[in-house]
């Protein structure tokens, strides 16, 4: 799947999600993404992408901080939890593969629980 694949991808998937405000490419190569979807002035999900590395980043950001996550590296998935974003979950739950609907599923739920949606 090329860069241009993954942000005609993203952006269909992004069309079913009304809590997404706006969406921008931060950067495309020959081989990566990355792109912004932004939830409002102090919060957005930033999305890297490179398939040829197996390379996979979903960052709920909030105030410039990461607040939760997931990332898959060479094929392996962890996340990044909501209650110690800078820890790392490899548990089953934790290292299962995602797609980015069901990360803004994730998403919307923490936006939801902290008051932000």
């Amino acid at each position: 799947m090329t860069p241009d694949d993954l942000e005609k991808d993203v952006l269909q998937t992004v069309a079913h999600w009304a809590y997404v405000r706006h969406v921008t490419l931060v950067d495309k190569t020959e081989h990566a993404l990355k792109m912004r979807l932004h939830i409002d002035s102090a919060c957005f999900i930033q999305i890297y992408a490179n398939p040829s590395k197996s390379l996979f980043s979903y960052t709920l950001v909030l105030n410039r901080v990461r607040i939760f996550g997931r990332d898959c590296d060479g094929g392996i998935w962890h996340r990044h939890p909501f209650h110690d974003p800078e820890s790392h979950d490899f548990s089953a739950e934790g290292s299962s593969s995602i797609t980015l609907s069901e990360f803004l599923a994730e998403a919307q739920h923490i936006l939801q629980n902290v008051g932000i949606l």
